[in-house]
């Protein structure tokens, strides 16, 4: 153990600290000041990853000890990498959604956070965990219009286009559903997205 928390803090591989950070984690979480040990790891490794790793560690290992929610709004708040904002959000909406506030949190996300990853993690979220609430299927309206995604690699996900599949999944009957893909199909300024709508469009006339 002593030599996994000399990795953690001072290995210069960020490989290493985060294999560490998982390893003392998961086989000596009942040890006292682990906690602590990872806290630090959030709050100061200079690695996005091992900062993640250990979010990850500690919302599914110290979910009910006190501060933990607080400590993953925060880094929601305030990481400045998108990865670690993501799990940060994927966290908190797993395992706290009956939390007040949570959907706001999330809400939040998808309209002000500058990455189309976090955005798209927290409507994902929305769509797992909230789809059914009052309001959702606006919120889904406005980001599938107003989301402002421009694709520069392809691998990259479209919150407009997460947006737009949940509501043609979740609302098929709903009035405005048709009108919306036929209107991204043609004006998406994302060619991948109009290829979507436009294949969906198809399946539904068949």
């Amino acid at each position: 153990l002593e030599l996994l928390k000399q990795w953690v803090v001072s290995n210069e591989n960020w490989q290493v600290r985060g294999e560490a950070v998982k390893q003392i984690a998961t086989g000596w979480k009942h040890q006292p000041g682990i906690l602590e040990l990872l806290k630090q790891r959030v709050e100061s490794d200079e690695n996005w990853q091992v900062r993640g790793e250990a979010v990850r560690q500690i919302a599914t290992g110290w979910k009910h000890q006190p501060g933990i929610l607080e400590l993953l709004k925060q880094r929601v708040e305030s990481d400045e990498d998108s990865d670690v904002r993501c799990e940060a959000v994927k966290q908190i909406a797993t395992g706290w959604k009956h939390q007040p506030g949570i959907l706001e949190l999330l809400k939040q996300r998808v309209e002000s956070d500058e990455n189309w990853q976090v955005r798209g993690e927290a409507v994902r979220q929305i769509v797992t965990g909230w789809k059914n609430q009052p309001g959702i299927l606006e919120l889904f309206n406005h980001v599938a219009l107003n989301d402002p995604f421009q694709r520069e690699h392809e691998f990259q996900t479209n919150p407009r286009q997460i947006a737009l599949e949940a509501i043609v999944k979740q609302y098929p009957d709903h009035p405005q559903t048709l009108p919306l893909l036929q209107d991204r199909a043609e004006n998406d300024p994302d060619e991948k997205l109009r290829k979507w709508a436009k294949e969906k469009l198809r399946q539904l006339e068949n």
